[in-house]
């Protein structure tokens, strides 16, 4: 199915292009319809399934018509990294339309985020802790949010943002339409869910399992050789990229200087480093 099937604003094509996009993909097919019809939706999609372009596509046609200068689409989600990239898909598909949209998240300062809620940017891709800082000093004005998108709400769940996700729903209007998305569903995600949305349309693709390219292995060893162990691994394995978890910032930082003195490029990151 082809984006020019889909009845969108014609004034869309233009970004739609420009992010090269041809052919819908499973979750865009089934999404994008039953969103424009205004359906509140439960999506169960993986990361890179396309499942942002298919609520930002109808956020976009729906704003399009009706005021501007004013907040009416929120989508939150769970990290800043994933707020940002958000933003990018909105900032490209929304090209030549004159919609603007703003991120919130914390770990920078607030001032061009206020100015933004200030201005009415009509698209607000927010992490619920500073947002909900933000709403508590009536910084946003939220009564004329007509469209919530909750983006990876398991992740939200396992990060403890889920007390700051209900607090945002009670202060949004009641009458809105409300996108929820999740690779997975614990028991939490799932009550939000049926006490958050009315109706919804149920959209499953792809079901969560490791990947197939992953192997596992287990190597038990003593805490004195560990590091060893480690150096001895790297220098066999083949591949550009490696993650290493520690269990303390004194131990993440300690490997690094180790896996440094041993000749690959290193970093570290923990709490005690700036953002």
């Amino acid at each position: 199915m082809n984006f020019e099937q889909f009845s969108l604003d014609s004034r869309l094509m233009q970004g739609i292009k420009k992010a090269g996009y041809e052919k819908a993909t499973p979750i865009q097919e089934a999404a994008i319809p039953a969103a424009i019809r205004g359906r509140d939706i439960i999506g169960t999609a993986q990361t890179g399934t396309g499942k942002t372009a298919a609520f930002v596509l109808p956020i976009l046609n729906k704003l399009l018509e009706g005021p501007r200068h004013v907040s009416r689409a929120l989508i939150v989600t769970p990290t800043r990294e994933l707020a940002e990239q958000i933003h990018d898909v909105v900032k490209e598909l929304s090209a030549g339309t004159k919609l603007r949209s703003a991120t919130i998240y914390g770990g920078v300062g607030p001032a061009p985020q206020v100015k933004a809620l200030r201005e009415g940017a009509e698209i607000l891709i927010v992490c619920p802790g500073r947002f909900l800082d933000l709403v508590n000093q009536g910084q946003a004005r939220l009564d004329k949010i007509e469209i919530l998108v909750l983006d990876e709400a398991d992740r939200m769940f396992d990060m403890g943002f889920l007390p700051d996700v209900k607090r945002i729903i009670k202060v949004l209007p009641t009458t809105r339409q409300t996108m929820l998305f999740s690779a997975t569903f614990p028991g939490e995600v799932e009550f939000l869910a049926t006490s958050t949305l009315k109706n919804p349309q149920k959209i499953a693709m792809g079901i969560s399992r490791p990947a197939h390219t992953v192997t596992h292995a287990l190597y038990p060893v003593p805490s004195h050789l560990k590091s060893q162990l480690l150096l001895a691994l790297l220098k066999k394995t083949d591949t550009n990229s490696v993650l290493i978890f520690a269990r303390t910032k004194y131990r993440a930082q300690k490997v690094a200087q180790q896996i440094e003195r041993a000749g690959h490029k290193v970093t570290s990151l923990h709490g005690d480093r700036s953002q």
